[in-house]
């Protein structure tokens, strides 16, 4: 683990108690089992109306505020509404992913840096808000938002059925597509790769084939509210295993058009081990993987560069 990755885990060890994350025990449990009955399920793109805002010039961009009804279930009202903003260079651009938000990424603030750098490049970037985040949050006071089990699988569920609806739309706005993330981020672009009825480029930074090595064996394992699960026992760690685990990239055949893919990780990531990205390569066969010596932290503050390449070839190995 990096230094620095270490420093962020005797930090996390101390998370308060408002600010663990499944407080709240399971969830519904109509909500986990119909989540489980559909986690691999791969469904139509809906048709619905995305309304559009002009936007401010925002971090230099210039872009527009996106809306529209979310497909996903089992939300609290205030993140019915999905919300994304689309930002590109002035002059425009042919090229468009959907960059999805990571862990706590609440608004668009923190993929600012990112989406600015791939302007440059001629990319533009739709940011989804995720269910539960920013503005979509039930309770603009919560510091944590997922209290249950139930709300967080829900939460990837439904962001990836909304990222689809994204891809989709920038498809028929004229752009080449792709999609890409860090972290959470980039395990949410993974399912919308596997599961898009069109080619697309994909970058996925920093990620994992699902959330269940984070939260089990990487460092976030150490902010669950385990006492609100039943306590720390094998029982429940197998119970948490097999609901996290069933949202799983590889659960999904490989689409031919994931061999354009680029996976970018770090040697020494304390949150995401290395066997949960190397699997995502294993399971996309022709995937590119490029290994970069920090860790979860460094690779994103110190390695911005390395990411945006990423995203650049997967357009190049698509085309």
């Amino acid at each position: 683990m990096h230094w620095l990755d270490a420093v962020s885990a005797r930090a996390l060890a101390h998370t308060p108690p408002h600010k663990r994350v499944f407080r709240r025990g399971w969830g519904d449990p109509g909500a986990l089992e119909a989540y489980l009955a559909e986690s691999a399920a791969t469904v139509p793109i809906p048709g619905l109306e995305i309304t559009e805002e002009a936007t401010p010039s925002w971090e230099g961009l210039v872009g527009r505020d996106l809306a529209f009804a979310s497909p996903g279930r089992y939300l609290p009202e205030a993140s019915r509404l999905a919300r994304a903003r689309l930002v590109g260079p002035s002059g425009g651009a042919e090229r468009a992913v959907v960059l999805m938000a990571s862990w706590n990424d609440h608004g668009y603030h923190g993929r600012r840096k990112l989406a600015a750098d791939l302007a440059t490049r001629g990319i533009a970037s739709a940011m989804l808000e995720q269910p539960f985040y920013g503005a979509r949050r039930p309770d603009p006071a919560d510091e944590q938002p997922i209290a249950t089990v139930a709300d967080f699988m829900w939460m990837g569920r439904s962001a990836v059925l909304e990222g689809r609806v994204l891809a989709d739309y920038l498809r028929k706005q004229g752009y080449r597509v792709g999609v890409t993330g860090y972290s959470m981020g980039g395990n949410m672009a993974g399912f919308l790769a596997a599961t898009m009825p069109f080619p697309v480029a994909s970058a996925l930074l920093a990620a994992a084939h699902s959330p269940g090595p984070a939260f089990l064996h990487g460092m976030l394992r150490s902010t669950v509210d385990w006492e609100a699960l039943g306590g720390d026992t094998p029982e429940v760690r197998e119970r948490l295993a097999s609901i996290l685990f069933s949202a799983s990239v590889l659960r999904f055949p490989a689409p031919p058009h994931t061999r354009a893919a680029v996976l970018v990780a770090a040697t020494r990531d304390g949150y995401i081990p290395t066997a949960a990205a190397q699997a995502v390569h294993r399971h996309w066969p022709g995937s590119e993987m490029e290994w970069v010596n920090g860790g979860h932290g460094t690779l994103l503050w110190f390695h911005r560069d390395r990411l945006v390449e990423a995203v650049v070839r997967s357009f190049a190995r698509l085309s």
